[in-house]
């Protein structure tokens, strides 16, 4: 389609400023004295005016989107007496709560603290002898971790709540949820480890080594670890702090968390035997497992996500997707009717272990 330009109806005030005096005159009417003009490539004042007005706006636009939540740091004493640690960020109902893997920190879930904290209340637990809360030399058995989980809960004061764990952190949430059933859970997030579907995952290359009695031995596996995790480079905090959370870590206690005193059978029931919505993250490596749950579960209470190009810590490689689907998971959570989201109550009390 041909675009024409019409005549001018109105003419502008340049186009008056060079308008010649005989055609003034030929109007008859009195000359209006004409402005100086500006010199070339300058803007009128009003069209300035309009873009300053605009570039700020979306400026303000980017910089709101971008806000990260401020991120607060709270102690408490279990009931044991030991001083453990969490981390916070935004307010309200509505929590995430989310539990690291083994010997990690509460830290390593910073991204997710800033930009989730912008929409829920949202927790990252220290478990015992982790992160900034209190070494104990004591033991860590599944009981006592429980405990923990409990306390924290309690002194955090958090109602509702999605229950997010990573790595280990999957199976202390599910044993959690299994030996002290929680009226206020209303959704499941799973990063990242086996839930006892289909065939067991191979053993991760060189963790023969994580038990070695040699310390030099074992620091390496853990520098190696730490490294590992990542396909991305992390940024320097969260790097440093799980490192300095997993050299900390006595090694007695790193081996006794790792032996986890149950049957696969034991997850697949549990997470089988929820009526919440789960939220299944992991890697190709896991990816039937992801489709045994769907299979199990069906794609209204279950749903997995696959993250073909992350390490195992695919939250701070893949930050804004993972984000976005924790988000998108626990409104919808949230919105399900309080007696449909309720998880099972049988209270089974595991008959290996403690």
């Amino acid at each position: 389609m041909q675009i024409r330009q019409r005549n001018a109806l109105c003419v502008s005030p340049v186009g008056l400023d060079r308008m010649t005096q005989t055609e003034w005159g030929a109007r008859d009417t009195p000359r209006i004295p004409a402005r100086p003009a500006l010199p070339a490539g300058r803007l009128r004042p009003l069209h300035m005016t309009f873009l300053r007005i605009l570039v700020l706006l979306v400026c303000c636009v980017t910089s709101l989107s971008t806000v990260a939540a401020p991120v607060g740091s709270k102690f408490f004493t279990n009931r044991d007496g030991l001083r453990l640690h969490y981390l916070e960020a935004g307010h309200g109902q509505k929590t995430i709560v989310l539990v690291p893997g083994w010997l990690m920190p509460a830290a390593v879930f910073r991204l997710q603290l800033e930009a989730l904290g912008e929409q829920f209340r949202v927790l990252a637990f220290d478990p015992r002898s982790q992160g900034q809360s209190e070494i104990s030399n004591g033991s860590h058995d599944p009981a006592r971790r429980m405990a923990d989980m409990e306390d924290f809960l309690n002194a955090a004061g958090v109602g509702d709540y999605v229950l997010a764990g990573w790595s280990l952190g999957v199976l202390e949430s599910l044993d959690f949820i299994e030996r002290k059933p929680q009226a206020g859970l209303r959704g499941l997030i799973l990063i990242d480890n086996s839930i006892g579907e289909g065939t067991p995952p191979k053993p991760a290359a060189g963790s023969s080594k994580r038990s070695s009695a040699n310390p030099r031995e074992r620091e390496q596996y853990l520098r190696d670890f730490c490294r590992g995790i990542f396909k991305t480079t992390p940024p320097d905090d969260i790097a440093e702090a799980l490192l300095r959370s997993a050299l900390q870590v006595p090694a007695g206690v790193a081996n006794q968390l790792i032996a986890q005193p149950y049957p696969r059978t034991y997850w697949r029931e549990i997470v089988a035997g929820q009526r919440i919505p789960v939220l299944y993250v992991i890697r190709p490596r896991l990816r039937e497992q992801g489709e045994a749950l769907l299979a199990r579960k069906g794609g209204q209470l279950a749903q997995v996500e696959v993250f073909d190009d992350a390490g195992h810590a695919l939250f701070v490689d893949a930050a804004p997707r993972f984000n976005a689907l924790t988000a998108d998971f626990a409104r919808r959570a949230f919105s399900l009717p309080a007696n449909v989201a309720r998880p099972a109550t049988n209270g089974h009390q595991p008959s290996s272990g403690n």
